[in-house]
């Protein structure tokens, strides 16, 4: 179960639904969207939007980390 308790944590839930991760979603929509039309592959974000698909990453990770101690 995700953190956030509204799915399975699977990666296209915590990517794309999680509702503890959406003020960063919708950051990295808002670089995303600049230059892209929906939905970017996930190739694409790991490669020319890496920095801000990281920040992104960095913070699911820090999530996790506060969810399980």
């Amino acid at each position: 179960m995700c953190p956030c308790k509204k799915g399975n944590q699977t990666v296209d839930n915590i990517l794309f639904n999680c509702t503890f991760l959406e003020q960063e979603r919708d950051k990295l929509k808002a670089v995303v969207t600049r230059t892209e039309n929906r939905p970017v592959s996930y190739n694409k974000l790991s490669i020319k939007y890496y920095k801000n698909f990281k920040e992104y990453i960095d913070k699911i990770i820090w999530n996790n980390i506060i969810e399980y101690k």
